[in-house]
């Protein structure tokens, strides 16, 4: 149950950064700021169970909080959630092609942005759980 729990944690936080960025990206003016806020939002929420199965939960509780292997979690969480999403993207991808409303030279850079980003995301975030997992109490 706790690694369910975990990878629900962690593929939302990584979902709400994504998400963010998307929005960051996409808006004007204010509307930029909630891409701000709902991508500190998702780091926020990451980094902290992060530091709930590390080792400065140790130094800090003196016990484990979240007894999982983080880095492992998060590398299952991440597969998941770009699994799921690519699923999704090809399914829409196909239904805009099949009714006419898909125009691949307007999109193709957007596309490539957006899987840059979550690449570098997921390589991020595996960096994190592995350099906390490591540190000495």
């Amino acid at each position: 149950m706790v690694e369910l729990l975990s990878i629900l944690i962690l593929t939302f936080s990584l979902t709400m950064v994504l998400l963010g960025l998307i929005t960051l990206w996409l808006e004007r003016g204010p509307g930029r700021w909630q891409g701000v806020v709902v991508s500190l939002l998702g780091l926020l929420v990451g980094a902290g169970y992060a530091f709930l199965g590390s080792r400065f939960s140790l130094a800090l509780f003196g016990r484990l909080i979240v007894r999982v292997n983080l880095p492992a979690l998060m590398a299952t969480a991440i597969t998941y959630t770009v699994g799921v999403l690519a699923g999704v993207a090809l399914a829409v991808g196909l239904f805009l092609w099949v009714t006419g409303r898909y125009h691949a030279w307007q999109i193709r850079r957007r596309v490539l942005a957006l899987v840059l980003t979550a690449v570098l995301l997921a390589v991020l975030f595996t960096f994190l759980a592995v350099w906390l997992s490591r540190l000495p109490a």
